[in-house]
């Protein structure tokens, strides 16, 4: 059994363990968008019966999965998801595996439903289910976030991940005193960050902040956003194969970011999503000519 997870977060990381979890000998492979996808693992005959996992991600472009779903036959590929454009273009192409799809909920709370029905899962689950979401109604929510994001989250962790998941309360304390030191000094570095690199600008159209920084959420714009006076919040990067990753965030009701990422060859949430173009020039093309620096 292979289960491929979304690696570059803790919904995708979350929900890879859970299934390593529930099967014990499964091969797990993280996996993040631009990523070369490794074809020759997962073709197989009818005679093969493991299941094939995929949480927390999408292969991009859509026709990719619809292959994928050939090699398995439609029966023994499992997809868990809950990406907005994904969900939209499967229900197009009448493209329905087993698994679960469905927006409003993270990937590691559909996984966990998926596995256990109505069982209730613990603190850990849906504290980073609800980050993943931008629900942060609970205060734990944040502080819980930022430290898991120190500790060692790859599903093949299961020390963690058994403590998590099978409610350890002094391992979810722990971690929880940690964030709320952690997300102190986080806010503080952001400040300094959007200080030194953030901008107001247009992008697609839109009025944004933006700001050239990598492993960045919209937390980094904390400081300065303000919905009256912005659409959304930009991130961009460049990857280590030249390419430049794109982010877009927003949590204004009335302003998809999905839409205009699945425009540009990529994906995600309604209130966030990402892209990624193979050159700077491409990327500054999208920016309004005007980039004015974000006073104190």
């Amino acid at each position: 059994m292979i289960c491929f997870y979304h690696s570059a977060d803790l919904d995708g990381h979350c929900s890879g363990a859970i299934v390593k979890q529930a099967h014990p000998d499964c091969i797990m492979i993280g996996i993040d968008y631009g990523d070369e996808f490794p074809w020759d693992m997962v073709k197989r005959t009818p005679a093969m019966k493991d299941d094939l996992w995929m949480v927390d991600f999408c292969l991009q472009p859509f026709d990719e999965m619809e292959k994928l779903g050939r090699y398995y036959y439609g029966k023994n590929l499992i997809w868990i998801d809950h990406h907005k454009t994904a969900i939209e273009e499967a229900e197009k192409r009448g493209f329905n595996p087993p698994g679960r799809r469905e927006i409003g909920k993270a990937a590691c709370e559909l996984t966990w439903e998926y596995l256990y029905g109505s069982l209730a899962c613990g603190h850990a689950i849906r504290l980073l289910g609800r980050y993943d979401v931008w629900d942060h109604s609970d205060p734990r929510t944040l502080p819980f976030q930022y430290a898991m994001r120190m500790e060692n989250t790859h599903p093949q962790n299961q020390m963690l991940w058994k403590n998590l998941i099978r409610k350890n309360e002094s391992t979810y304390k722990r971690i929880l005193r940690a964030g709320e030191l952690i997300l102190k000094y986080q806010r503080s570095r952001n400040r300094a960050i959007i200080k030194a690199r953030g901008f107001e600008t247009e992008f697609a159209g839109m009025k944004v902040l933006a700001c050239n920084a990598q492993l960045a959420s919209s937390m980094l714009f904390e400081s300065h956003w303000d919905p009256e006076k912005y659409e959304a919040m930009v991130t961009f990067a460049m990857l280590p194969n030249g390419k430049w990753t794109v982010s877009l965030y927003t949590d204004r009701e009335d302003v998809d970011v999905s839409k205009i990422c699945k425009n540009l060859g990529g994906g995600g949430h309604k209130n966030a999503a990402g892209f990624q173009v193979d050159m700077y020039v491409q990327l500054m093309e999208l920016f309004g000519q005007q980039k004015t620096p974000l006073e104190d």
